[in-house]
Protein backbone atom coordinates (compact mmCIF):
# COMPACT_ATOMS: atom_id res chain seq x y z
CA UNK A 1 0.00 0.00 0.00
CA UNK A 2 1.06 3.69 -0.65
CA UNK A 3 0.01 6.23 1.91
CA UNK A 4 -0.32 10.07 0.82
CA UNK A 5 -1.29 13.25 2.58
CA UNK A 6 -2.72 15.29 0.31
CA UNK A 7 -4.04 19.21 -0.04
CA UNK A 8 -6.57 20.37 -2.48
CA UNK A 9 -7.15 24.07 -3.08
CA UNK A 10 -9.93 25.74 -2.77
CA UNK A 11 -11.61 25.98 -6.19
CA UNK A 12 -9.88 22.81 -7.94
CA UNK A 13 -11.27 19.89 -8.90
CA UNK A 14 -10.05 16.31 -10.25
CA UNK A 15 -11.77 15.13 -13.17
CA UNK A 16 -12.88 12.12 -14.56
CA UNK A 17 -10.32 9.83 -13.43
CA UNK A 18 -10.09 5.96 -11.45
CA UNK A 19 -7.63 4.39 -9.94
CA UNK A 20 -5.88 1.08 -11.01
CA UNK A 21 -6.36 -0.51 -7.11
CA UNK A 22 -8.74 0.07 -4.52
CA UNK A 23 -8.40 3.11 -2.79
CA UNK A 24 -9.18 4.16 1.02
CA UNK A 25 -10.07 7.95 1.63
CA UNK A 26 -9.92 9.45 4.99
CA UNK A 27 -11.13 13.87 4.49
CA UNK A 28 -9.23 15.00 7.88
CA UNK A 29 -9.43 18.41 7.36
CA UNK A 30 -12.66 20.44 4.99
CA UNK A 31 -15.37 19.52 2.80
CA UNK A 32 -15.90 18.74 -1.01
CA UNK A 33 -18.13 16.87 -3.13
CA UNK A 34 -17.08 13.14 -5.24
CA UNK A 35 -19.30 13.05 -8.07
CA UNK A 36 -19.83 9.41 -9.34
CA UNK A 37 -22.18 8.02 -12.37
CA UNK A 38 -25.91 8.73 -11.09
CA UNK A 39 -24.92 10.47 -7.83
CA UNK A 40 -23.31 12.57 -5.22
CA UNK A 41 -21.28 11.96 -1.93
CA UNK A 42 -20.61 15.15 -0.20
CA UNK A 43 -17.48 14.44 1.87
CA UNK A 44 -16.39 16.25 5.48
CA UNK A 45 -14.08 15.96 8.16
CA UNK A 46 -14.02 12.38 9.10
CA UNK A 47 -15.63 10.88 6.35
CA UNK A 48 -14.05 7.51 5.32
CA UNK A 49 -14.85 5.97 2.11
CA UNK A 50 -13.26 2.97 -0.19
CA UNK A 51 -14.04 3.34 -3.64
CA UNK A 52 -13.04 0.13 -5.70
CA UNK A 53 -10.17 -0.54 -8.75
CA UNK A 54 -11.56 1.23 -12.09
CA UNK A 55 -14.27 3.27 -10.49
CA UNK A 56 -14.92 6.12 -12.30
CA UNK A 57 -14.96 9.39 -10.58
CA UNK A 58 -14.19 13.29 -10.00
CA UNK A 59 -14.60 15.45 -7.52
CA UNK A 60 -15.04 19.04 -6.55
CA UNK A 61 -13.31 21.25 -3.85
CA UNK A 62 -15.74 24.41 -3.59
CA UNK A 63 -16.09 24.92 0.09
CA UNK A 64 -12.63 26.02 1.08
CA UNK A 65 -9.15 23.48 1.02
CA UNK A 66 -9.20 19.71 1.52
CA UNK A 67 -7.07 17.89 3.28
CA UNK A 68 -6.85 14.18 3.53
CA UNK A 69 -4.97 10.85 4.02
CA UNK A 70 -5.28 8.57 0.72
CA UNK A 71 -4.15 5.08 0.39
CA UNK A 72 -3.68 3.24 -2.93
CA UNK A 73 -3.76 -0.58 -2.19
CA UNK A 74 -1.44 -2.52 -5.08
CA UNK A 75 -3.83 -3.62 -7.99
CA UNK A 76 -1.79 -7.31 -7.48
CA UNK A 77 -4.19 -9.85 -6.57
CA UNK A 78 -3.99 -10.42 -2.81
CA UNK A 79 -3.84 -13.31 -1.01
CA UNK A 80 -6.08 -13.44 2.37
CA UNK A 81 -9.55 -13.68 3.74
CA UNK A 82 -12.54 -13.45 0.77
CA UNK A 83 -14.18 -11.08 3.11
CA UNK A 84 -11.74 -8.35 2.68
CA UNK A 85 -12.00 -8.74 -1.15
CA UNK A 86 -15.47 -8.64 -0.91
CA UNK A 87 -14.67 -5.27 0.81
CA UNK A 88 -12.32 -3.32 -1.74
CA UNK A 89 -14.67 -4.54 -4.56
CA UNK A 90 -17.82 -2.26 -3.31
CA UNK A 91 -18.04 1.49 -2.83
CA UNK A 92 -18.42 2.14 0.94
CA UNK A 93 -19.17 5.42 2.98
CA UNK A 94 -19.30 6.48 6.22
CA UNK A 95 -18.93 9.54 8.93
CA UNK A 96 -17.48 9.07 12.02
CA UNK A 97 -17.73 6.50 14.27
CA UNK A 98 -15.60 3.41 14.57
CA UNK A 99 -14.32 3.74 11.21
CA UNK A 100 -13.31 7.48 11.91
CA UNK A 101 -11.21 6.62 14.96
CA UNK A 102 -9.49 3.65 13.19
CA UNK A 103 -8.68 6.31 10.50
CA UNK A 104 -7.46 8.59 12.92
CA UNK A 105 -5.00 6.06 14.39
CA UNK A 106 -3.91 5.13 10.51
CA UNK A 107 -3.03 9.54 10.43
CA UNK A 108 -1.14 9.10 13.72
CA UNK A 109 1.15 5.85 12.54
CA UNK A 110 1.93 7.34 8.83
CA UNK A 111 2.93 10.46 10.52
CA UNK A 112 4.58 8.89 12.95
CA UNK A 113 8.65 8.26 12.81
CA UNK A 114 9.42 4.93 13.86
CA UNK A 115 10.42 1.56 12.74
CA UNK A 116 7.16 0.02 13.97
CA UNK A 117 5.08 2.24 12.37
CA UNK A 118 5.00 0.67 8.87
CA UNK A 119 4.01 -2.58 10.66
CA UNK A 120 1.05 -0.84 12.70
CA UNK A 121 -0.39 0.89 9.94
CA UNK A 122 -0.68 -2.79 8.27
CA UNK A 123 -2.15 -3.67 11.56
CA UNK A 124 -4.97 -0.40 12.09
CA UNK A 125 -5.62 -1.13 8.04
CA UNK A 126 -6.87 -4.65 8.39
CA UNK A 127 -9.06 -3.39 11.51
CA UNK A 128 -10.27 -0.48 9.47
CA UNK A 129 -11.13 -3.96 6.45
CA UNK A 130 -12.94 -5.89 8.99
CA UNK A 131 -14.85 -3.16 10.84
CA UNK A 132 -16.18 -2.23 7.30
CA UNK A 133 -16.86 -6.20 6.63
CA UNK A 134 -18.44 -6.70 9.81
CA UNK A 135 -21.08 -3.50 9.65
CA UNK A 136 -21.50 -5.13 5.87
CA UNK A 137 -22.42 -8.52 7.01
CA UNK A 138 -24.47 -7.22 9.67
CA UNK A 139 -28.11 -7.22 8.85
CA UNK A 140 -29.78 -4.26 10.52
CA UNK A 141 -32.84 -2.69 9.77
CA UNK A 142 -32.72 0.52 7.47
CA UNK A 143 -32.73 3.35 9.98
CA UNK A 144 -36.29 5.57 10.53
CA UNK A 145 -36.05 9.20 9.90
CA UNK A 146 -35.88 10.31 13.68
CA UNK A 147 -32.86 7.67 14.07
CA UNK A 148 -31.18 9.81 11.25
CA UNK A 149 -32.27 12.98 12.72
CA UNK A 150 -30.72 12.00 16.13
CA UNK A 151 -27.37 10.79 14.44
CA UNK A 152 -26.87 14.47 13.00
CA UNK A 153 -27.72 15.90 16.20
CA UNK A 154 -24.76 13.86 17.16
CA UNK A 155 -22.28 15.23 14.44
CA UNK A 156 -23.39 18.85 14.42
CA UNK A 157 -22.59 19.37 18.29
CA UNK A 158 -20.09 16.58 19.34
CA UNK A 159 -19.67 18.28 22.64
CA UNK A 160 -23.22 19.10 23.62
CA UNK A 161 -24.49 17.56 26.87
CA UNK A 162 -27.36 15.61 25.29
CA UNK A 163 -28.99 13.35 26.62
CA UNK A 164 -31.56 10.59 25.61
CA UNK A 165 -34.31 12.21 26.56
CA UNK A 166 -33.39 15.80 25.24
CA UNK A 167 -32.65 13.87 22.14
CA UNK A 168 -36.32 12.21 22.24
CA UNK A 169 -38.04 14.88 22.59
CA UNK A 170 -36.67 16.52 19.49
CA UNK A 171 -37.03 13.72 17.17
CA UNK A 172 -40.24 13.48 18.55
CA UNK A 173 -40.75 9.65 19.89
CA UNK A 174 -40.30 7.94 23.33
CA UNK A 175 -36.52 7.72 24.76
CA UNK A 176 -36.90 3.74 24.85
CA UNK A 177 -38.09 3.48 20.93
CA UNK A 178 -35.01 5.68 20.41
CA UNK A 179 -32.74 3.60 22.29
CA UNK A 180 -33.37 0.48 20.83
CA UNK A 181 -34.16 2.05 17.02
CA UNK A 182 -30.92 3.56 17.22
CA UNK A 183 -28.89 0.55 18.09
CA UNK A 184 -30.98 -1.63 15.28
CA UNK A 185 -29.77 0.87 12.85
CA UNK A 186 -26.64 1.83 13.73
CA UNK A 187 -25.16 -1.06 15.79
CA UNK A 188 -24.47 0.89 18.68
CA UNK A 189 -25.62 3.34 21.62
CA UNK A 190 -26.03 6.50 21.22
CA UNK A 191 -23.74 6.78 24.23
CA UNK A 192 -21.25 4.91 22.43
CA UNK A 193 -21.46 6.80 18.83
CA UNK A 194 -21.74 10.31 21.76
CA UNK A 195 -17.96 9.07 22.63
CA UNK A 196 -16.82 8.05 19.33
CA UNK A 197 -17.56 11.56 17.63
CA UNK A 198 -15.92 13.43 20.79
CA UNK A 199 -12.94 11.78 19.98
CA UNK A 200 -12.89 12.37 16.68
CA UNK A 201 -13.99 15.85 17.06
CA UNK A 202 -10.82 16.21 19.85
CA UNK A 203 -8.71 14.17 17.27
CA UNK A 204 -8.87 16.43 14.44
CA UNK A 205 -8.37 19.82 16.99
CA UNK A 206 -5.12 17.88 17.79
CA UNK A 207 -3.66 17.59 14.78
CA UNK A 208 -4.78 21.05 13.42
CA UNK A 209 -4.76 23.60 16.55
CA UNK A 210 -2.48 24.89 19.31
CA UNK A 211 -5.69 24.38 21.40
CA UNK A 212 -4.47 23.31 25.03
CA UNK A 213 -5.67 19.59 26.27
CA UNK A 214 -7.85 21.68 28.84
CA UNK A 215 -9.50 23.46 26.41
CA UNK A 216 -10.20 20.82 23.89
CA UNK A 217 -11.39 18.21 26.52
CA UNK A 218 -13.86 20.78 27.21
CA UNK A 219 -15.14 21.84 23.53
CA UNK A 220 -15.38 18.04 23.15
CA UNK A 221 -17.76 17.37 25.75
CA UNK A 222 -15.70 15.42 28.62
CA UNK A 223 -15.77 16.15 32.08
CA UNK A 224 -12.12 17.04 32.84
CA UNK A 225 -8.47 16.82 31.19
CA UNK A 226 -8.62 13.25 32.79
CA UNK A 227 -11.66 11.63 31.56
CA UNK A 228 -10.50 12.87 28.30
CA UNK A 229 -7.42 11.59 28.37
CA UNK A 230 -8.48 7.77 29.47
CA UNK A 231 -10.91 8.12 27.29
CA UNK A 232 -8.55 8.71 24.32
CA UNK A 233 -5.65 6.38 24.87
CA UNK A 234 -8.41 3.88 25.39
CA UNK A 235 -9.43 4.05 21.65
CA UNK A 236 -6.54 5.81 19.62
CA UNK A 237 -3.81 3.63 21.98
CA UNK A 238 -2.07 6.70 22.83
CA UNK A 239 -2.74 9.63 25.22
CA UNK A 240 -3.41 13.21 23.45
CA UNK A 241 0.24 14.50 23.79
CA UNK A 242 1.43 11.61 22.29
CA UNK A 243 -1.00 11.81 19.10
CA UNK A 244 -0.34 15.30 18.92
CA UNK A 245 3.35 14.24 18.97
CA UNK A 246 3.20 11.82 16.65
CA UNK A 247 1.08 13.68 13.77
CA UNK A 248 3.76 16.62 13.57
CA UNK A 249 1.99 19.29 15.99
CA UNK A 250 4.43 19.21 19.27
CA UNK A 251 2.31 22.01 20.91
Amino acid sequence: MTLTEGMHPAGSTLPWHDHEGPTLCFVLDGAFAEYLHGHVIDCRPSTFKITPAGERHWNRFHLGDVRGLLVELDPAPRAGPDVFERVLTHPHHSEGGMEGLLAHRLYAEFRADDEAADLAMEGVLLELLASVARSATTTRDPAPGWAAQALAMLQDAPGARLSLATIATEVDVHPATLARGFRRAYGCSIGAMQRRLRLEYAARQLETTTWPLTRIAQQAGFYDQSHFTNAFRKELGRSPHQYRRAIGNPT
